[in-house]
């Protein structure tokens, strides 16, 4: 992850460690089942928030994606002509949907001049 300064790379280990606490104590509780008496019950509550914390690691990995550093000259993959990052960028929230659910993030896209259209860096 080249794209995280190592002091946000720390808060975000620490955001993630918390929730994932939480996550098992939610699992866990202080009654020690928290709840959950089958065995479909324990199940579904493992699955949900280990996909919860599976959802968190791939936007913090999205986001820290240089596909949203608008600084590099790119090429148009339309018409090939170099795009630099002087008023033909924007950000786009995007939401994709994964095996684990939804996943929301933050993507730079570009806008060519020549053929006005839209396009994402890195793919």
């Amino acid at each position: 992850m080249s794209g995280i300064a190592s002091g946000e790379l720390e808060k975000r280990r620490r955001e993630f460690q918390e929730e994932a606490g939480h996550a098992f104590d939610q699992m866990l509780g202080s009654d020690g089942q928290n709840g959950l008496v089958t065995f479909a019950e324990r199940e579904d509550r493992a699955c949900e928030l280990g996909d919860r914390l599976t959802r968190r690691l791939l936007e913090d990995h999205l986001e820290a994606d240089e596909g949203l550093d608008p600084g590099a000259v790119v090429d148009c993959p339309i018409c090939g002509r170099p795009v630099s990052c002087v008023g033909s960028w924007e950000t786009q929230n995007r939401e994709v949907q994964t095996r684990r659910g939804k996943v929301q993030y933050e993507r730079a896209a570009r806008r060519c001049s020549h053929c006005r259209r839209i396009f994402f860096p890195h793919g």
